[in-house]
Parts: C-alpha cells; structure tokens; sequence
C-alpha cells in the first residue's frame, strides 16, 4: 500500500505526487469498508438463523414434537403439517384437554429462554386453534430451559432443545371382551343298575280248605322279600312271612317260607315279574306240607333306590292231590329299597 506523505506543504513525497497519493488510499479505504460490510451479514448468518433445526415430528401416540430455529418462534409449513396432525388426533376422539409446552435451548439468559418458550407455546396453541381446536380444551406453559430433551451445559446451541410438545390424552384402549367360558358338559354320571331289592310290607290271604279239617279261613301278616335279579330274564327271590289266621277253626301264628324262579324283564321304572313260588306253609291255621304255584306283579321306582313291590299268588297244596281249587290265594304290597 501506497503511505500518504504530508508536511504541510505542497511537494512530491518520495518523488511523487502528494494529491495523487491521497486519492489513491481514499479509493483502498472504500473498497475494505465495502468488503467488510458484505462479511458481517454472512457471519450473523452462520451464527444465528440458519442455524439447522431438529425434526419435528409424532414421537408416539398422542405426542407431537414442533422445533424452533435459533431464538425464534416462528412457524415452519412442516411444523404446520406436524400441528394439523394433533388437531386430528383430537377430533378422533382424544380427551378433551391438550397440553401444549413449550421449551428452550440454553444459549440465552434462564429469563429470555422463558419468555421465548411461552411465545412458542402460544404460537403453537393458535395454529391449533386455526385447525379447530376449542381455546377452552388447550393448556399452554412455557418451561424456558427446564426439563430439556438433550441435557447439555449453560451457553449450549442444541436443536431438539428448542421445540414445543404437544400432547393429546388418548383414551384408554378398550378391554378386551369378555368371553364367558364354555360352560362345563355336565358330567352324566353312570346309571346305577339295581340289582338287588329287598322289601317289606303286609300280605293277605283266603285259605279255601287247604286246612287240616278242611274250613276256610284268612290269614294277615307281614312278608319280607328278597330279590336277586342277576340278569334281564330271570332271578331268584326268597320271601319269608308271619301270619296270623282267623275266622277259622283253628286261629293262630302261621309261617311261609318261599323261593321262586322270576321272569323280570327291565321297562326302566316299572319293572313287570312272573315268578314260580316253591316252598311250605304250615301252622294252626294251614295244612302243613309243601305248596306251589305261580305269582305275579311288579316292581315300581317311586324314586331313586327306593322302590314298590306289588303281587298276587296262588299256592297249590300238594297234600290236596287233584284239588286245585283248595289252595291260598295271596295279595301282597311292600316298600324296599334296591341296590
């Protein structure tokens, strides 16, 4: 560069022109003012507002991240996108309170970070209100730099630091319904086959001479009856009873003692018998001496295990060779129980 010589007169200085000197670093001085005004701009810009800012974004159900450039509070078109989307959450049936919060980095004073999420907030809240969202169902707060995304020291630039969150409640999922389990089959138990019964109960009987001196009489008493039925045709019974005899010649205690071949086919609770008796009567009342003959009747269930046995039989006195008119006509009813 050229000096500029000056001794308070007119002269060359160094063998040159003094005016000629001067306008020359007049015209230096202009171009390095000019150079330096152009490089501050670009140098504010590198260190403020293009600075790069975080993604907003959905970071789950119900919660929506809008981001900020470097100490501004203003609105990009995908943060816009990023707030309609919350507003539709909404309408779809989110609860009827969003929280909008806004945050700040921590470059700048804790009280100008605190002005400036509010500001964010605000902005934040009046865009969802331009989307449809009542101003009565948003909270709006601003936490300057508590609470940040990205912990970092004080004077920090960090991006997902300056942001605002939006949350929209989500009902709880529905419960799953309920399916009532299958009710258990009952459990048919297996039916219990009765093959035994016993009973006991009064019988009755006309005696038409088959007596020592040949009268007729009648006999009252009580029979105890055992039955056992081992198959669907046949079984075996043996009957005991005690009588007493009377309008007779000869009143008195009298025995029957019987066994018998049954035919007893199984109709479920009634159960039909045709038997042939085999035994002896004897007493003051009764020719003494072997008797048989044939008896019928049924079985009835009245309920379970407990049953009725009713009968009619004839016994044939085999002392009364060729007389089978002048035998016992019985008529009997009992109440047993099977197993």
């Amino acid at each position: 560069m050229l000096s500029l010589c000056w001794n308070g007169q007119q002269g060359i200085c160094g063998g040159r022109d003094p005016e000629g000197i001067l306008r020359l670093n007049i015209t230096a001085l202009s171009v390095g003012a000019s150079l330096l005004a152009l490089t501050v701009p670009v140098a504010h810009a590198q260190s403020g507002g293009t600075e790069a800012m975080a993604q907003p974004g959905m970071e789950s159900p119900g919660r929506y991240l809008v981001t900020f450039g470097l100490d501004q509070a203003t609105l990009t078109e995908q943060n816009r996108g990023v707030i309609a989307q919350a507003a539709e959450d909404y309408r779809q049936g989110g609860t009827p309170q969003v929280s909008v919060t806004g945050y700040a980095d921590t470059s700048g004073s804790a009280a100008h970070n605190l002005e400036l999420s509010q500001r964010r907030a605000e902005v934040v809240a009046d865009e969802l209100v331009s989307e449809g969202v009542p101003t009565t169902d948003i909270v709006t707060l601003g936490r300057g730099e508590g609470d940040l995304l990205v912990p970092t020291a004080d004077g920090v630039r960090e991006p997902r630091n300056r942001r605002v969150e939006i949350v929209v409640p989500q009902p709880p999922p529905a419960p799953a319904p309920v399916v009532a389990a299958p009710a258990p089959a009952p459990i048919e138990e297996p039916e219990v086959e009765r093959r035994n019964l016993f009973t006991i109960g009064p019988i009755y009987g006309h005696n038409f001479g088959e007596t020592d001196d040949g009268g007729e009489n009648d006999l009252v008493g009580g029979e105890i009856t055992y039955s056992a039925l081992p198959g669907f045709l046949g079984g075996v019974s043996l009957k005991q009873a005690i009588l007493y005899s009377f309008n007779g010649d000869n009143d008195g205690v009298n025995g029957r003692s019987i066994i018998s071949l049954d035919f007893a086919p199984d109709l479920g609770i009634v159960r039909p018998f045709l038997a042939a008796n085999f035994g002896g009567v004897y007493g003051p009342g009764v020719q003494n001496g072997l008797v048989a003959g044939p008896e019928i009747g049924f079985n009835v269930e009245l309920f379970e295990g407990f049953a009725m046995r009713a009968k009619v039989a004839y016994d044939y006195q085999f002392r009364n060779s060729g007389s089978l008119d002048e035998g016992i006509l019985w008529a009997g009813l009992g109440f047993g129980v099977g197993f």
